[in-house]
């Protein structure tokens, strides 16, 4: 098997993307995953998969704390902006401080975390991360990412973000 039928292969499913995001100093740093899981409930624990050539994670990792920040549709301007290289990052992206790490404003929620452990798995690092407190700060339709664009998901039938239930059919939409 190549890497090409493997990326293909995933390319068919449709992901979350969060900003991962902490305080170095008084300058916030991140990054955008887009393999982010639920590991445990008990303890609290979530888990997200980044490259082994991130700049950006050594500077997370080195602060004390974090947050996972969960991106609303519409909020494909956050992405571009934290998937720049170099330390000009944060620019033009609203944020502020909860707790000591950076919230993005307008996400859905924020789980503040500390790291727990790290697996290197190929290419990537598995990042399991203790959840310290999560909070739902809005409630919309998320920002998924999809055959390499951007994408949300609404349920059809009802009022889409609002956990209405229900079991009706998922539609994903091209932004």
């Amino acid at each position: 098997m190549t890497g090409d039928e493997l990326r293909a292969s995933m390319r068919m499913f449709p992901t979350g993307v969060v900003a991962v995001t902490a305080l170095a100093g008084l300058r916030p740093v991140g990054l955008v995953v887009g393999s982010f899981f639920s590991v445990s409930l008990h303890p609290a624990q979530v888990g997200f998969c980044i490259g082994i050539s991130s700049t950006s994670w050594p500077l997370v990792r080195a602060a004390p704390h974090f947050a996972i920040n969960v991106l609303a549709a519409g909020q494909q301007d956050v992405v571009a902006a934290l998937s720049r290289p170099g330390s000009a990052k944060f620019a033009g992206v609203d944020w502020h401080a909860s707790d000591g790490v950076p919230v993005i404003d307008g996400v859905l929620a924020c789980l503040e975390c500390i790291p727990a452990a790290e697996h290197q798995a190929g290419d990537h690092r598995i990042v399991v991360a203790g959840v310290r407190r999560a909070r739902v700060l809005r409630r919309a339709d998320p920002l998924v990412f999809h055959q390499r664009r951007f994408a949300t998901v609404a349920e059809a039938g009802h009022d889409a973000g609002h956990g209405t239930g229900g079991g009706g059919e998922v539609r994903l939409h091209r932004l």
